[in-house]
């Protein structure tokens, strides 16, 4: 492995005692497989909706069983071609030790989440969502904090009032990348996101992600 790869997941290897009862695994254990190309390009996963972000998103929402998820895709690296995947793939794909928890937000909250997120769009910026179970539109030629125009849960407008379990990960809810909406007493902690990934892809594999328009760009930044 080069040292730069080793420098970059850190001390995620520890991840090679996590599973099997606790017996070590090598970094080429296939854990899983994809049926599509997990793009996780920087270009891509901190400007639109990709294929690795729904995968990872979708793991966290569906272990945690919530209403929605969101996550940033700056945690979010190295894509994956189709084909099996093996461990060493998602610590590079997930290089950061970063818990999934659920908190509870008003719908009014998931839209200032999601204003935020879209907030210095089209910079690379690691805030730049990755959700589930909501689809949102955002309209980039509008100023900062302007930019969100619709958000749907259900189909249907998000009801700002309305209560929901929202999953997300542990560097946000602590004030990450400026996500202070998000610092909420957490309902639940369901583990490390690179264990949570690993199980949904032994439990799901083959998985075949797709982009499905969950994130809508209307409008083109205004340039200064």
């Amino acid at each position: 492995m080069k040292k730069s790869m080793l420098r970059t997941i850190g001390v995620s290897l520890a991840l090679v005692l996590l599973l099997a009862g606790g017996q070590a695994l090598a970094l080429d254990t296939v854990v899983g497989e994809t049926e599509t190309y997990l793009d996780a390009a920087r270009e891509n996963i901190r400007t639109k909706e990709t294929t690795a972000g729904n995968l990872v998103i979708d793991a966290m929402r569906e272990v945690s069983g919530a209403d929605i998820g969101i996550t940033n895709g700056g945690g979010i690296r190295e894509a994956i071609e189709a084909g099996p995947i093996t461990l060493e793939d998602v610590l590079t794909l997930l290089p950061f030790e970063n818990s999934v928890v659920t908190i509870e937000l008003t719908g009014a909250e998931v839209w200032a989440t999601l204003e935020h997120a879209v907030s210095q769009f089209p910079a690379l910026w690691g805030g730049f969502p990755q959700v589930s179970n909501i689809v949102f539109t955002f309209d980039a030629g509008k100023p900062a904090g302007e930019r969100v125009v619709e958000v749907l849960f259900g189909g249907e407008p998000i009801d700002p009032e309305a209560t929901f379990v929202v999953v997300t990960n542990g560097f946000l809810t602590s004030g990450g990348d400026g996500f202070e909406m998000l610092m909420k007493d957490t309902l639940e902690d369901f583990g490390d996101m690179q264990e949570i990934l690993i199980g949904y892809l032994q439990e799901n594999s083959p998985v075949a992600p797709e982009v499905e328009g969950r994130i809508i760009q209307i409008g083109e930044p205004v340039e200064e």
